[in-house]
Formats: structure tokens, sequence, C-alpha cells
């Protein structure tokens, strides 16, 4: 294909061709554009998967599965999704000798994360095929309770530090709901591209939020605080959490995470958010008015039935005493809006991606599961860089480089730019199958190849790698 003078120029730089490698060099090979568009596909479908944080880093060498986690490496021969690999790392993280002693308790006093383990592996013997492929069935409140944290685990260790007095706090039963929230939210902060500072919280002299979170976009810093209810409460007040967290010491704008955690969450958004605007007038922090801070109410319903099929996790954001950040506040023209955005950058892109990364990657590389693990049966799909035939003037058929592609699924269709021989830009639809489209929905599925092992004193013990 050739380069066009105008065109970017393909060593990334950023500048036109013709001002950038033109004289130095005229005779980049052919495929070297395509393949830099389908590199940067890749990146970007990565990102859309995981997020802004740093990427799954793994490699598949002579039957094992490596895996890095920050500056330690695991393996297994186990590991064929990524869903395998988190099911063992709590038990890497915890200590197999700590897992060990919670499986000889009778079940109604084990730890939660012990519960979870013996209801998600029963779950997964009832869907084992039996014949080594990949098994795929959409997650219960067990396997989404014990996978995400695991997955949040994952990206504290491989973003920031997992200290070990956390880790206390989990194991800890009477402190687990709360360090399991903070996992929640910390894991948040880091998909959405914030880099972290743990504080110091065994720091007595004075109160601390669980972190600080700095945006990568714009440099500012966030004092963030995680409270969570306990199960099963009988109201949806959230004013003694909003209380706590206020009166904690905040060195920046604050940040407040509260998961209210109940079922039928929706219809009860209305009353939450009438509280905080009460709150707002009403409450007060050592005499004073209190402070105004992004709050994040969120629920989590997992654990309200862990053998059935998981409810979604929900929340919304609301600007406490930040009103054009409010739940419900209503423009009045398009530049507040725009002003808005700008003035909370941070916090709209945290919103977005909260809602754009909450399903737990089942591969290693970024791809779709449906493409990763068909073989030969993978759908046919487009692919970015790559020559394809499309329809040209006055009916003929002419070929194509796919540069630039996106998805419509009302329409069941993939609208595609293309270009020709000549450097123009065609813009052409393909009709999606239901298997294409499969590959980009969110469906909360849990897909895993482990075959367990079962012994008398420890009726579902994973093999350990």
């Amino acid at each position: 294909m050739k380069i066009g003078r105008n065109d970017p120029c393909p060593c990334g730089s950023g500048k036109k061709y013709k001002r950038c490698c033109y004289e130095r060099n005229d005779s980049i090979p052919s495929e070297v554009p395509s393949q830099f568009e389908r590199l940067k596909a890749k990146q970007l479908q990565i990102k859309k998967q995981q997020g802004l944080g740093r990427s799954i880093i793994s490699i598949d060498s002579k039957g094992y599965r490596f895996v890095a986690v920050g500056n330690r490496m695991y393996y297994s021969k186990k590991w064929k999704t990524f869903h395998d690999f988190l099911f063992e790392y709590i038990r890497m993280v915890f200590g197999k000798e700590w897992i060990q002693d919670e499986f000889t308790k009778p079940f109604e006093e084990r730890h939660p994360v012990a519960q979870w383990h013996e209801i998600a592996h029963k779950y997964m013997r009832e869907h084992l095929s039996g014949d080594g492929a990949i098994n795929t069935v959409l997650m219960t409140g067990a396997v989404s309770a014990y996978l995400n944290l695991s997955y949040n685990l994952y990206l504290l260790a491989h973003n920031v530090k997992v200290q070990e007095r956390l880790i206390r706090r989990l194991k800890d039963i009477s402190q687990f709901r709360g360090a399991q929230y903070e996992t929640y939210v910390s894991a948040e902060f880091i998909k959405a591209g914030f880099s972290l500072e743990i504080e110091n919280e065994e720091d007595k002299r004075t109160t601390h939020c669980e972190f600080t979170a700095i945006s990568k976009a714009t440099g500012r810093k966030y004092s963030v605080e995680a409270k969570a209810r306990q199960l099963s409460k009988n109201n949806v007040s959230i004013g003694n959490q909003l209380y706590n967290a206020l009166k904690k010491n905040a060195k920046h704008e604050r940040v407040i995470f509260i998961d209210i955690n109940i079922t039928g969450f929706v219809k009860e958004v209305p009353n939450i958010v009438n509280e905080l605007k009460r709150k707002e007038k009403t409450l007060k922090i050592n005499a004073q008015p209190s402070p105004s801070a992004y709050v994040f109410v969120t629920n989590h319903p997992f654990e309200y039935d862990l053998e059935e099929i998981s409810e979604h996790r929900a929340g919304f954001a609301h600007g406490f005493k930040i009103q054009e950040f409010s739940f419900n506040f209503r423009f009045t023209n398009i530049r507040d809006v725009l002003i808005a955005r700008q003035k909370h950058k941070d916090m709209f892109d945290l919103v977005k991606s909260v809602c754009e990364h909450d399903e737990i990657p089942s591969t290693f590389d970024g791809e779709s599961p449906e493409f990763t693990f068909a073989g030969k049966e993978a759908p046919p799909r487009l692919l970015i860089g790559e020559k394809y035939i499309i329809p040209g003037p006055e009916n003929k058929d002419i070929e194509g480089v796919l540069i630039n592609a996106t998805v419509s699924e009302a329409e069941k269709k993939i609208i595609g730019v293309y270009r020709t021989k000549e450097g123009k830009q065609v813009i052409c639809t393909n009709p999606m199958t239901n298997d294409e489209l499969s590959g980009i929905r969110d469906r909360h599925l849990f897909l895993w190849q482990i075959t367990c092992s079962f012994k008398p004193s420890m009726p579902y013990d994973l093999a350990y790698a």
C-alpha cells in the first residue's frame, strides 16, 4: 500500500509522512502501516476490557502459563483462562494453610471466602463437560463474590502493593466486609487510570482516609474513603457511613464510596438521594457545616443468593454539596454541561470506567473468549489492517484496507472504514452473526478449565500451583 505524502507517518510520530520519514526512507515496507493499525486496535481492545491500569502480563511457554503480578511471577500447567488463575490467586495470597484450616471447620463457622470457595466448586462440578474443554456458565453469587475479590487483590498487587495489614483484615471475619469493599474501591480507581498512594493507617496521631488517588489525566489528587454497611439491614439509611467518612481528615478533595448492601436497590435510589440532600443541609462535623464530597453509592448483592445466578452490581454518583455533579441536577444549556464536564473531568471519567469495566477478563491477552477458545470453529471476523473486497464505483468490486470500525448492536452491523489503493476512504457495512455479537456483550460469564481434586478432609481443594 502506497503511503501518501499527507498521510500520518507510519512511524507513529503523529506528523505527516512528508514532514517525517519521507526524505529519510521512501521504501517503508507496505505491511508496516497495517501492522501499526492492528497494534493500535489491539491496545484499544485491551484497554476496553481491562481498563487503564497495567494490563495483564502473561505468556504460555512449554505447557506452562506464566502470569506476572507486580514483581512476582506465578505459573501453572492448569490455567487455560484468566478465571482459572484468579480462582487460585486468593489461595496463594491468603496462604494454603489458612484455607486448609478453614475447611476443617463446620461450614457455618467458616470464613466467607472459604464458604464461597466451596459453593463455587460445587457449581463447577455440576457443569463440568468432562472432555477437557473450556467450561462456560453464568456466574452465581458465590462465583461473583470470590472472583471479584481475587481480581481486586490482583489489580492492587499488579499496580500498587497489597499491604500485609489488608490481608490480615481480610482474614479477620469481624473486619472482612470493610476490607473487602476497600479492595473494590481501589480496583475501580486503578481501572479508571488513577495511581494510588496508600495511607499509613498504623499512624494513630490522626485519622486517615483509605488512600490518595492521583489522576494521570489532570494530576489532581483525591482523598478516598470507603464504607460498607453490614448485610440484611432493614433500612436504606447511609447517614452513619457518610458522617464517619466526612469526619476523617482529608488532605485533598474528598471521594466517598458507600456500599449499601441491600436487595431491590433500584427502587430505593430516590430515598437514598433524598437522604443525601437532607444531610447537605443538616449534617455537621465538629459543630461545623460538613465538607463537600463526591459520593458514590454502590450495591453488591452477590451474597444474598450465593447459589443462584448473581444479580449485577449497581450504583450511582452524587455531588454532596457539589451542585453540578448532583444525581438529578438539570442543566439549562450545553455550555454549562461542557464547563461541568471539564471541571469534574476526573469523576466523570471514573463513572464511565465503573460502567465500562465491570466485567472480569476471562482471557490473558485482551481477546474475546469466543475467538480465543473456539479454535477452528471461531466465528469469522474483520481485522484492522487486512485487505478486503468491497463495493466500488459502478457496482464493481475493489480492494480496500480496513482502517477503523465500530459496531451497531441495534442493527447487528459492523460499520467499517476502508482505504483504497488510490488513498480514498470508503464506508461499508457488514452484517454480524449472533456469535460475533455475543463476543462484545457483557454477560458476566465464568470460564474455567481447572479440574477439581477432592479429598475427604478437604472436600473442595483445588490443585495448588
